[in-house]
């Protein structure tokens, strides 16, 4: 499996590019009058400049928020859509991200994503975003984060199950950001940093954990380190918010 994954990295390569996108750069800069700069709690020494980042989505807005205030430069993992054709991205803004996860009426979720369809493409490329997907091309996507981690760029993940909405608190994780730390400590033969992470746009913070690396938990099973990443997420959602817990 790592040989195919290899390969289809050689195939098609996603790589950290400087080159300027002036759809997200006109984007940035007006939603910078209405998402002001948050607050960082940093319970580490420095922000961090490389490994996994695993935070809850908590919303529509949270990504480009991040990819806005972030203090370095970083790339996003997100659904492929996101950087499909116009139809795709149309029905993906529609019937996924409004109507499934917003909860929001159809028709007007039509009209809302058949306008931000049509420069949708440039913001995602803006913020770098990854493309992952629910098939054997997650191979690509493991691949690519692999190459942009090794060069020391974060890569963040969003591994919540967001079946039923966006939620404050974490129900339940996808194992996808294990399967690329496991690739990439095996490609590279290191043991790579997973940075729990909790975004609070309402409240204008980020709130930056404690790493934790896969040998720590060895005998985990996925399933386990699953459970025990959410944990880490909840404990600084509780700690940080917890007037929103006795709601």
């Amino acid at each position: 499996k790592s040989l195919i994954i290899l390969y289809m990295a050689k195939k098609e390569p996603y790589v950290y590019t400087k080159k300027k996108q002036p759809v997200f750069g006109f984007v940035k800069f007006v939603l910078k009058i209405f998402l002001h700069k948050p607050k960082i709690i940093n319970l580490n020494k420095e922000v961090p400049t490389d490994g996994l980042i695993i935070a809850p989505h908590r919303g529509k807005w949270t990504p480009i928020y991040m990819s806005i205030y972030y203090p370095e430069k970083m790339a996003f993992i997100g659904a492929y859509p996101m950087l499909g054709t116009y139809k795709e991205r149309v029905r993906y803004l529609r019937d996924v991200l409004y109507v499934q996860k917003c909860h929001k009426k159809r028709f007007p979720s039509h009209l809302k994503a058949c306008f931000e369809a049509i420069f949708s493409k440039g913001i995602y490329k803006g913020m770098h975003l990854i493309p992952s997907y629910n098939d054997m091309r997650f191979m690509n996507t493991i691949a690519y984060v692999s190459k942009n981690l090794n060069n020391g760029l974060p890569v963040c993940v969003f591994p919540e199950d967001s079946e039923h909405g966006y939620l404050p608190e974490m129900k339940g994780f996808h194992p996808g950001f294990i399967k690329i730390a496991q690739f990439h400590n095996r490609r590279y033969k290191t043991d790579i940093k997973i940075y729990p992470m909790y975004i609070h746009r309402e409240k204008k913070t980020f709130v930056f954990g404690k790493p934790f690396r896969l040998s720590e938990l060895k005998g985990m099973s996925d399933e386990d380190i699953c459970h025990y990443s959410e944990k880490r997420i909840n404990e600084l959602y509780y700690e940080y918010f917890p007037e929103e817990k006795k709601k």
